[in-house]
């Protein structure tokens, strides 16, 4: 088949949707199919696939959003396809996997994780009246109605029920496929190879260690994840927490100042093999208000890592509670968290729940992911042959 994908950015090393689309790109080639990318910037990593790239404004955002629209319409439409599947703001493609999910939805929790009630008012404001965010409601709308669309991938049941909810696409035209994760890269096995050295090159010793990481400190609840932090500090646990992303840090360290709990955390910013932390670490915390499937919850899972995520994860319909981690229903409740954190620092509960995570992000291997999008693909590839087949006079 040939394949066009459509991202903004595809950067391999960025991590996330961008890192995902490329696993998946590399695994339709490695099946020999002819893969297509079309993005405003991209890195190579597989001379098997076509780059392709889209021209934008880059200034302001309102241009760079419609001019990436436009002009990936028109190089798209330069070549048939027998598929185009767009992952994020794009249109003329026949499948639609929206990994940003669905945009009345993240709206809606984005402002809720506004913690000061002004800001909040403010912010609903600035939107109401801003272009971008005009033109970014009717793309989300059309992306989902538009003729031209054979089938919506949602990576969760979370997004399928909020696309069914917000644009009343009939659920028949919907298919679930949950991201998949390289088992051989994220696996309990890297405590041996990397563990030790990492705590050591952090100054760690054997207290017990948190692991998060976002690059949207507030939208993925870092001020409910520090706010936890203070109340097992009141109990005198022995814990680290590292805190890795771009952001500002500033409000975050100040917040931790005050509730005694700023040696407790490690801000590292940036960085390269993730592997690596998740095996320095005992649990992945991410009290997010808002996330179509976390990629590091199931980056955690396989590395034996036990996950507390929010019901605003789409991630965490793969969690069972209490086996492999929680799901909080309220990613403000700072309190419910650091109940639930404290569980963890049981060993024989941990270990329990750390060999339960492990079993539970074989079900989701990266390959099983690209074979059911395949499936979809071949459906759709046929339904067209079929509407393109001349019929023959009966008698």
């Amino acid at each position: 088949m040939r394949i066009a994908l459509n991202i903004y950015k595809y950067l391999p090393t960025k991590g996330g949707g961008e890192g995902y689309l490329a696993n998946f790109a590399n695994h339709l080639a490695e099946r020999g199919h002819e893969v297509h990318i079309f993005a405003s910037e991209w890195e190579s990593n597989n001379n098997k696939i076509h780059y392709h790239t889209i021209p934008v404004i880059r200034y302001p955002k309102f241009l760079k959003d419609v001019s990436f629209v436009i002009n990936s319409y028109n190089y798209m439409a330069k070549n048939d396809y027998d598929i185009v599947q767009v992952v994020g703001r794009a249109l003329g493609m026949n499948v639609f996997n929206p990994h940003c999910g669905v945009e009345k939805a993240w709206l809606k929790q984005d402002i809720l994780s506004v913690s000061c009630s002004f800001y909040r008012f403010l912010k609903r404001i600035t939107r109401y009246f801003s272009l971008r965010q005009n033109f970014i409601l009717w793309l989300d709308r059309k992306q989902y109605t538009s003729k031209g669309i054979s089938r919506i991938i949602a990576i969760s049941d979370m997004i399928k029920n909020d696309i069914i909810k917000y644009h009343n696409i009939d659920p028949q035209k919907i298919k679930v496929v949950y991201n998949g994760v390289d088992l051989q890269r994220f696996t309990p096995d890297n405590r041996n190879r990397y563990r030790k050295a990492i705590r050591e090159r952090l100054s760690l010793g054997e207290e017990f260690v948190i692991l998060y990481v976002s690059n949207n400190f507030r939208l993925k609840g870092l001020f409910t994840l520090i706010k936890s932090l203070g109340e097992l500090k009141k109990s005198h646990k022995d814990f680290k927490a590292l805190i890795i992303g771009r952001g500002r840090d500033a409000s975050y360290r100040k917040l931790a100042g005050r509730l005694n709990c700023l040696g407790n955390l490690i801000f590292l910013g940036h960085v390269n093999e993730i592997e690596k932390y998740y095996a320095a670490s005992d649990i992945y915390v991410h009290p997010t208000f808002y996330d179509s499937c976390s990629l590091v919850v199931t980056e955690a899972l396989a590395s034996g890592l036990p996950v507390i995520t929010t019901r605003y994860d789409g991630a965490s319909g793969v969690i069972d509670n209490g086996v492999d981690g929680f799901v909080m229903g309220n990613p403000m409740d700072y309190e419910a968290l650091a109940e639930k954190i404290s569980l963890f620092f049981d060993d024989e509960f941990r270990k329990k729940a750390s060999i339960a995570a492990r079993k539970k992000a074989e079900k989701y291997p990266a390959e099983k992911n690209c074979e059911e999008i395949i499936k979809i693909y071949k459906e759709i590839v046929s339904a067209n042959q079929s509407k393109n087949t001349p019929k023959k006079d009966g008698f």
